[in-house]
């Protein structure tokens, strides 16, 4: 005992020199703001400059939307002009008092591309005080929590990687370096929740609470028409704003993009013609947005892989005798046109493949609980486990859990002998195994771990791994540690007397203890303020959302398998020091293999839930999803909306789930 207080003393010094590192680390980042802030400015460029490529389409064609002011009864704000183009939306802007602005208009209309060209404009003329204005989805926002709360765990979601932390992100939307830029007002809620129980009244009324040292905090925001005029309607709308509302295409309009889409304008004539004749026309009517010409553009120009004549003829429109039935044929064919034309991997997937799996993905999101944080619309790969049954993916969990745990644990015990004291000694690490067990089969999933191994490359980040090596070490690890101790203990008691077990079990718990602290360290939780910055090690990588799964695995591994190694290391050191017996084969045993499996299960729940769910979803989904998600993205089906995928455009997403079968 007195060995191993002598050997604890030095940690008290260290413990004292990592906080003070950790403390003025901290100090600098947060002095940093001007850096944080044109990091955050650059990452949002480039994001979202391809964001609206994908939008555009092909050619990157853009229709210059026109769209008119329309003021309301009071607390309206000032400068508005009472009418506006998307390429002046940067003037327009700028020439609200104060600077906020609600974007309506009709499904397709091209509200979120209005929103990306006034984002992209700012950011191109942005000065060095000026705030960067990021887009957030609120289907993701729980208005159960402060806006500023959600702002700051989004920007630090989306940006960890470029060395945005919890702390950053909050520094950040505190000082009013952030604009919001809110997209889908109208997806917060379903058609038929009542008005006073809707999250867009709430989200509405702390919008409306959000202030600035100079009054009302700069906000830009985007709905569908019908939406909105449901709320005012009822006196709910965001106040001390300029509302616009986005035109319709008229036909030239959209002529001039279907002509500059084209490599045959003869093949559009008939259609051509039918627009400006018909003008009210269900032809007409259909493509009078910037999604349904994207939509036929890319449906009609989509030649064989083989003889690169066009697969179909844009004239099949005038067969139909309704803007819906118009519609309902440009989806059906806009699958296999996408399919077709990707840009690098055209032939991966078969287009019923895509299909049926983009169905099923779709029906998921209709069936999602309404009023629920992304409910509806966020594909996040590690919050989809429930889409496969709920019951049935905690079942399997825990079966393979059971699995994996319970034939290492028999082999320790084989190491260790099965006589009754040894058999009673084994019962703390069991419990832990059964503990294991049990945590698999829970509902809560908790939130990724994100691989931390950078952190040992730089001086400053050493000395905040060692202060939360010695934090972890302390309180959970000396829990734990002393928990695993006890068998091991007991039994040396057995064989060597009460002194040599304290001894045995006092050096175990040691062990368990550095181990699960250094375990800890090296995985921190996505959200979690000490998760740092990745690219002073030269490691920043852009956010995907398939990397919190990917991170989460691998965080688990690692941990396990580090927290393991120094477990046997220092419980040999230990043995050979005070010249214990304890047979090293059960160490590595325990260090080596069980370390990374209960690493799997103790220091990950969302990576490995959602292998457990692709492996419940064989025949519905692909085995290897992620990949297929982003192909689906650089085909133009889906997009990224931070950490989630979202369907291209609300209207595919609604025609795939009533339409699960090509």
């Amino acid at each position: 005992m007195a060995a191993t207080l002598i050997a604890l003393a030095p940690t008290v010094s260290a413990s004292y020199v990592a906080w003070a590192a950790y403390q003025r680390d901290h100090t600098e980042a947060a002095a940093d703001v001007e850096a944080k802030t044109r990091t955050l400015a650059g990452v949002v460029m480039v994001a979202e400059t391809r964001q609206r490529a994908q939008l555009i389409g092909e050619g990157a064609k853009r229709i210059d939307l026109a769209f008119g002011y329309r003021r309301e009864r009071a607390n309206n704000t000032a400068g508005a002009a009472p009418e506006g183009h998307l390429t002046e939306i940067v003037a327009y802007y700028r020439a609200l008092s104060p600077a906020r602005l609600v974007i309506t208009g009709e499904p397709g209309a091209g509200k979120t591309l209005l929103a990306l060209e006034l984002l992209l404009g700012l950011l191109a003329g942005r000065a060095d005080t000026d705030p960067v204005p990021v887009r957030f989805s609120l289907a993701g926002w729980d208005t159960a929590r402060p806006l500023r709360e959600w702002l700051a765990e989004q920007v630090h979601d989306r940006l960890r990687y470029r060395g945005i932390t919890v702390e950053d992100a909050r520094l950040l939307v505190d000082e009013y370096r952030v604009l919001p830029v809110l997209d889908g007002l109208d997806e917060m809620d379903a058609d038929t929740t009542p008005a006073g129980r809707r999250r867009a009244t709430e989200a509405l009324a702390q919008l409306n609470a959000y202030q600035d040292p100079v009054g009302s905090a700069p906000v830009v925001l985007t709905c569908r028409t019908a939406q909105y005029d449901h709320l005012v309607a009822r006196d709910v709308r965001m106040r001390e704003a300029a509302r616009v509302e986005i035109h319709s295409v008229d036909a030239a309009q959209a002529a001039a993009y279907l002509m500059a889409r084209t490599t045959d304008p003869d093949r559009w004539a008939p259609v051509l013609h039918v627009l400006t004749a018909e003008p009210a026309g269900p032809v007409a009517t259909a493509l009078s947005t910037p999604w349904q010409l994207n939509l036929a553009a890319a449906a009609f120009e989509q030649r064989h892989p083989d003889t690169l004549a066009p697969v179909s003829d844009p004239a099949e429109l005038l067969a139909f005798t309704s803007p819906e039935a118009v519609h309902d044929h440009l989806l059906a064919a806009y699958l296999p046109a996408a399919t077709g034309q990707h840009p690098t991997r055209p032939g991966r997937y078969r287009p019923e493949q895509v299909h049926r799996w983009l169905a099923t993905l779709a029906t998921h999101l209709g069936t999602s609980p309404a009023g629920t944080s992304g409910a509806g619309t966020d594909l996040v790969l590690h919050q989809l486990w429930p889409q496969a049954g709920s019951r049935r993916v905690r079942t399997v969990d825990a079966l393979l859990a059971a699995l994996l745990i319970l034939p290492l644990l028999l082999l320790t015990q084989t190491l260790l002998g099965f006589s009754p004291h040894q058999v009673l000694s084994a019962l703390p690490i069991t419990i832990i195994g059964l503990v294991a067990i049990q945590r698999a089969g829970r509902s809560e999933v908790p939130q990724p771990r994100t691989r931390q191994l950078h952190r040992l490359r730089d001086r400053a980040q050493r000395g905040q791994l060692v202060a939360r090596v010695l934090r972890t070490g302390l309180t959970v690890g000396i829990a734990v540690g002393g928990a695993v101790g006890i068998g091991p203990g007991l039994n040396a008691g057995f064989d060597g007397g009460p002194a040599h077990g304290i001894t045995v079990a006092l050096s175990v718990a040691f062990s368990v203890a550095l181990a699960v602290g250094v375990a800890a360290a090296l995985s921190n939780p996505l959200g979690d303020p000490t998760t740092t910055t990745a690219h002073r090690s030269g490691l920043a990588a852009p956010t995907r959302p398939t990397s919190p799964v990917l991170d989460d695995l691998v965080a688990g591994v690692l941990g396990g398998f580090v927290g393991g190694a120094v477990f046997v290391a220092s419980l040999a050191t230990v043995s050979l020091a005070a010249g214990l017996v304890f047979t090293l084969g059960l160490a590595i045993v325990a260090g080596l293999v069980v370390g990374p499996v209960l690493g799997i299960y103790y220091f990950t729940g969302a990576g490995r839930r959602y292998v457990v769910y692709l492996c419940c979803s064989r025949g519905r989904l692909p085995w290897r999803l992620g990949p297929f998600l982003d192909w689906s993205y650089e085909a133009g089906l889906l997009r990224i909306s931070g950490i989630a995928y979202q369907f291209r455009h609300r209207e595919l997403q609604n025609w795939l789930a009533t339409h699960p079968t090509p």
